[in-house]
């Protein structure tokens, strides 16, 4: 493409770098000029769509134009202030020829190599090996990997590294890996909490694609982990809570890419003598399953419970967010969490008593909303560590009970509007449900309580907790006439 055309309306799409300031402008002319040009880009990117439609498209133009192309429109395909309403789907309209089924292996590593490299070579990682994408033994000696950071200027470089990820084929990681994760790293290990954000988002794209054996061979599987759970010390500020929703499930996929759970051992044939271990043939790789029990461990123990309950306790969105996350984690641990029920069932059946002063930093609505997070929790403690419930079921029962006694105040004041204020159908009334449920729950995991204590609280006012029992009495009701 020999006209002057297309360096034109490329230059159209080069991203102003006031806005990597968006949020703390207050210039009322510089932000004036963002919006301008922000609403001028779907302009650009109609006119660059209809340019490559009269050459057949961006898949026929040589490889260098291709990735020029590539890298200015990726850069709306995800998030960011800059990025108008239509601009992501129009993005996605000139980048969908290459991208089907994988980015050609010449343009993404001419993207990686010509356009995110050169940014990030300025700030190199200390842990990586920059020629081969390994972890190094120790941390290179080098300056201060914050200082200057002039990859912070060129914005929107994080979505497009993001579209390379998404669309790379797994075979393709060999070749272009010390390309690709110096600067994942670099978003991932930054000490401000939106690009670390941005930076565990794509991890997750990475992780979804990447070999495990790559992640395992160059130790980067490590290097990960321990980055992934630093995420967690990021407390009081406002991404917080974001950071520990994108963290959790990044992390888990980590844990079950490089050590996946061991499948159930066959039961024996007859004619063999029956010894309950399976027979490993020799040069077969297998996960070790204390190496996954540790890194759920950690999870569990140090990032959430260690960290965000025990310093995030002044911030009910952190805890919420914690909390929202919890039923994912004890179902990868399973058994194992027994070990923190000391932490968790004080930490879950306290969130649903109401307090002894009204906090004045915890609308209601969050209140509520972290009440429901704790009883889904709580349901999903009780069928994992089912065993070990017997040794806490007075607590549980001693919450649940004084809960179902307040839920009738809960929704005397208001909570249900609130909950349909958010998007919710009726928060409270799935408030009282999960109390019902975890109920049910505790008989299933201790039938004694059946006879005994839930006998014990129908004696006590049965007005009150026959609405709260039916779902485990009635049935026994039902049968036992």
């Amino acid at each position: 493409m020999s006209t002057s055309t297309l360096p034109n309306l490329l230059a159209a799409l080069a991203i102003p770098q006031d806005f990597s300031r968006f949020d703390k402008l207050t210039d009322e002319q510089i932000l004036a000029q963002l919006i301008r040009w922000k609403n001028g880009v779907s302009t650009s990117l109609t006119s660059l769509r209809d340019l490559l439609a009269t050459r057949d498209g961006i898949q026929s133009l040589p490889v260098d134009e291709q990735a020029d192309i590539a890298a200015s429109v990726a850069a709306f395909d995800g998030p960011g202030e800059w990025i108008a309403d239509d601009a992501s789907s129009l993005a996605l309209s000139i980048l969908d020829p290459i991208t089907e089924p994988q980015i050609p292996p010449l343009v993404l590593t001419r993207i990686l190599a010509h356009h995110l490299k050169p940014v990030f070579a300025a700030n190199p990682h200390p842990r990586l090996n920059l020629q081969t994408g390994r972890k190094l033994p120790r941390p290179a000696d080098v300056q201060d990997a914050y200082e200057g950071q002039v990859w912070k200027t060129r914005i929107g470089t994080g979505n497009v590294l993001g579209w390379c990820l998404r669309n790379i084929e797994a075979s393709t990681y060999e070749s272009v890996w010390h390309l690709i994760l110096p600067p994942v790293m670099t978003y991932l290990d930054d000490f401000e909490a939106p690009y670390k954000l941005r930076g565990v988002q794509l991890a997750s794209d990475l992780l979804s694609r990447v070999p495990p054996e790559l992640l395992k061979r160059t130790g980067v599987d490590g290097l990960l982990f321990t980055s992934l759970s630093g995420t967690f010390n990021h407390l009081r500020d406002p991404f917080t809570p974001d950071l520990i929703r994108a963290a959790v499930p990044t992390t888990l996929r980590l844990i079950d890419l490089t050590s996946p759970p061991s499948p159930a051992p066959p039961p024996p044939a007859s004619g063999f003598p029956s010894e309950g271990h399976a027979i490993v043939k020799s040069g077969s790789s297998r996960a070790n399953p204390a190496t996954r029990y540790e890194h759920l461990s950690t999870l569990l123990g140090s990032c959430l419970i260690g960290t965000v309950f025990l310093y995030a306790y002044a911030d009910p969105e952190a805890i919420l967010a914690a909390t929202d996350m919890l039923p994912l984690v004890l179902t990868h641990t399973g058994i194992g969490a027994a070990r923190w029920l000391k932490a968790l069932i004080p930490q879950l059946t306290h969130a649903l008593l109401p307090p002894d002063v009204p906090s004045p930093i915890q609308p209601l609505n969050v209140d509520l909303r972290l009440k429901v997070s704790s009883l889904r929790a709580l349901c999903t403690c009780i069928e994992t560590c089912a065993p070990r419930m017997y040794l806490w079921k007075y607590n549980i029962i001693d919450a649940i009970g004084r809960a179902w006694a307040c839920a009738t105040d809960i929704e005397n004041e208001g909570h249900t509007q609130l909950a349909d204020e958010t998007g919710a159908s009726s928060l409270a009334l799935e408030y009282k449900t999960l109390l019902q449920m975890t109920c049910v729950k505790l008989a299933e995991a201790c039938p004694s309580i059946i006879q005994e204590e839930y006998q014990q609280l129908i004696t006590f006012d049965s007005a009150l907790f026959n609405g709260l029992l039916e779902g485990v009495l009635q049935p026994r009701q039902t049968n036992n006439p």
